[in-house]
């Protein structure tokens, strides 16, 4: 039975985990820098391919109306087309500076106007060389899991649960018994000084 060859994404999977093995071989044996911040080391745990959160997924590259947000070097955030359709995007390799670049795009290799999970797909940077960056993920992520990712980013701040009185209303304001009285007898003086007014003229016609 003759055996399939590897497509050239999960080699390119394959390579990343090692290339995080290495990495934490690195800081075991002391000959990486210093320790990351507990911030950045849980942003890279969460943006890890074998982390990464959402379901494998696609959109249409023509829906793609340049909204990103870089979360690190290697993993963005696009929004294709509206706001809530939310995908987060694992690059092969880290792109420096990609939180300073402008006009992001897609390439999908085999024209089907889908960027897919698993798929011969690209991100296009400009100034980059080369510009293609092959794509390792492309997963859908539902509302919570975009706020985990941007909040661990540092680009979101938590969001706080409401107050328990959140629900309570407010009973109505009440205004002094002295405030009431006096509008009152105000609304009085006018009344009794219109129907004078009236009065007066009925007996000026008679």
């Amino acid at each position: 039975m003759p055996i399939r060859p590897l497509g050239i994404r999960p080699l390119l999977k394959l390579a990343a985990a090692a290339g995080a093995i290495y990495a934490v071989a690195l800081g075991v044996t002391g000959c990486a820098m210093a320790p990351p911040s507990p911030a950045v080391a849980r942003l890279d745990h969460l943006t890890s391919v074998e982390n990464l959160p959402g379901k494998p997924g696609c959109f249409w590259k023509s829906n793609f109306q340049g909204d990103w947000t870089v979360l690190n070097e290697s993993t963005l955030i696009v929004h294709a087309p509206l706001p809530k359709d939310a995908y987060v995007i694992k690059l092969f390799q880290p792109v420096f500076n990609l939180s300073f670049k402008q006009g992001l795009g897609f390439e999908d290799q085999e024209h089907t106007g889908q960027i897919c999970n698993n798929a011969n797909d690209n991100l296009l940077v400009p100034g980059w060389q080369p510009p293609q960056v092959p794509i390792i993920a492309v997963h859908a992520l539902t509302k919570a899991q975009e706020d985990e990712l941007l909040e661990a980013a540092g680009k979101r701040k938590p969001v706080r649960p409401p107050p328990a009185t959140a629900g309570v209303l407010a009973p109505p304001a009440v205004a002094p018994p002295g405030v009431a009285a006096n509008r009152l007898s105000f609304l009085d003086e006018n009344l009794l000084h219109r129907r004078r007014s009236e009065r007066d003229r009925a007996q000026a016609y008679s």
